[in-house]
């Protein structure tokens, strides 16, 4: 009986690491689209390089399981007649999450299984770590309009004022992740340290 309840308690580890891993998905997604926007402001100057990435990083999501047949049907307008439908869309945003999460989380057990078990950071060390890296992100988007102004129509005060809200809102979601994640690994550290317990006593899985 004991044994059923600790295989269980293994299970619900799983699902909670795989929910952490929801969680931090995008976090990790809005970091890469904003180093990506980066990215082509400072390259702005290559942008047959820019397309040729673009298209090689499509054609690698095509190839993706349930992501890729998605992805390839909407880039075709096969079912939505050359208009995005939002069911679609929708669909393809869960999917894409679902699957990156699990991939993620699978990439984190087989790092976590060859170099041991990492020291976890506290919270306030992470939030920390955003904010820094906002403060970065902020700086590198300044720096590029300051390095080529003439590329960008408007008025100064009007792109520092977006810079600053794209900074800001990447720097949220991070801490919103940061925080459910964060959460989310307290409840599995508890939950396995109690079935640790349970399991060291004398014919605990008996």
């Amino acid at each position: 009986m004991q044994s059923q309840t600790y295989v269980l308690k293994l299970l619900l580890s799983l699902g909670l690491g795989y929910m952490r891993w929801t969680q931090l998905t995008p976090m990790l997604l809005m970091w890469g689209f904003a180093l990506l926007m980066l990215l082509a402001l400072t390259f702005v100057n290559f942008q047959q390089q820019t397309l040729f990435a673009l298209e090689s990083l499509l054609e690698w999501l095509t190839q993706l399981p349930l992501v890729g047949t998605r992805m390839a049907s909407l880039l075709s307008g096969e079912s939505t007649g050359m208009h995005l439908n939002t069911g679609d869309f929708e669909s393809l945003v869960l999917s894409t999450w679902a699957v990156v999460s699990l991939v993620l989380m699978l990439v984190g057990m087989v790092i976590s299984w060859l170099l041991g078990p990492f020291r976890p950071w506290t919270l306030q060390r992470k939030i920390v770590l955003a904010a820094a890296g906002m403060v970065l992100l902020l700086g590198g988007l300044v720096a590029n309009y300051y390095a080529a102004p003439h590329n960008f129509n408007g008025a100064a005060s009007a792109w520092m004022l977006n810079f600053a809200l794209i900074s800001l809102l990447v720097f949220g979601v991070s801490a919103y992740s940061l925080s459910m994640a964060h959460f989310l690994a307290y409840l599995n550290d508890a939950l396995m340290a109690g079935a640790a317990n349970r399991a060291d006593r004398p014919g605990g899985l008996g």
